[in-house]
């Protein structure tokens, strides 16, 4: 049986179907128009909802807060019909299995308010999870990886790379990194803003 997997954590978005083994179909969009303005027809190319899936997987960011929810929304709609589980999984993962053989990975992505993500990676596999990092210390930062990469542009991360929904598909499933406990949430790790004003 086949997955689908979500991605829609950066500016391009990606919708992907398959397995481990084999990526059957895989298609991607990008801004400026709304991932929910692309998401819908994209699934629509894959013949959903009149696959029957396996599971489905979606990039939890850290990434576009929006963008996110809008995969989370769909996922969770299709896997209701079809009474099939939904997983997580941090988006970065994506990047580390496009880069597998770099020593030191740092995978960066925009977290607003002059802050920035930041997820660790050696040869592939996870070193540190999401942590947030200021601004004015990227550039420093990124100088102790032996590759650096962001989705968007960012100071001091000269190479850009875009997680994808197919690299998900392709990820072991006995890899630490999932998360299935319900309801899935994108990666955020502030507090609402709501929770400071009381």
């Amino acid at each position: 049986m086949l997955d689908l997997a979500f991605d829609t954590s950066s500016s391009v978005g990606s919708i992907a179907l398959g397995n481990e083994k084999v990526v059957v179909q895989s298609i991607e969009f990008r801004a400026p128009q709304r991932h929910s303005a692309s998401l819908f027809p994209a699934l629509s190319r894959l013949g959903i909802p009149r696959l029957k899936l396996r599971r489905i997987i979606v990039g939890l960011g850290p990434g576009s807060f929006s963008g996110i929810r809008v995969s989370l929304a769909a996922a969770q709609g299709i896997a209701l019909a079809q009474g099939i589980p939904v997983v997580g999984i941090c988006s970065a993962y994506s990047v580390a299995w496009q880069n597998k053989n770099v020593t030191r990975l740092g995978v960066f992505a925009d977290a607003k308010r002059r802050e920035a993500f930041c997820t660790v990676f050696a040869n592939g596999e996870l070193e540190k999870s999401t942590y947030l990092i200021p601004f004015t210390d990227i550039e420093e930062h990124a100088s102790k990886f032996t590759l650096a990469v962001s989705a968007e542009p960012l100071p001091g991360i000269p190479q850009q790379v875009y997680p994808r929904a197919r690299d998900l598909l392709a990820l072991p499933e006995n890899l630490s990194g999932w998360v299935t406990e319900q309801p899935l949430e994108p990666i955020y790790l502030r507090e609402p803003v709501a929770a400071k004003s009381n």
